[in-house]
């Protein structure tokens, strides 16, 4: 039971962190879309952001396995 706790701690955060990823996957890709010059920045925020919105996906699959596993 304490690991279904720690799980669903990491991913309250994780989501915290999704939520911003997202907001500045949004601003990244508007860069993109509009051809800004030297779009270097732009391209490691995006992959960032995705990798950050993995690891909350991810995250969330544990807690859940996690709930059932302890629930029934």
């Amino acid at each position: 039971m304490k690991s279904l706790k720690l799980s669903a701690t990491i991913t309250a955060i994780l989501g915290f962190f999704a939520a911003i990823a997202l907001f500045f996957l949004y601003l990244s890709l508007a860069d993109i879309a509009n051809h800004e010059p030297n779009l270097t920045l732009e391209w490691y925020i995006a992959g960032i952001c995705l990798f950050v919105l993995g690891i909350f996906t991810i995250s969330t699959l544990i807690t859940m396995t996690l709930f059932f596993k302890f629930k029934f």
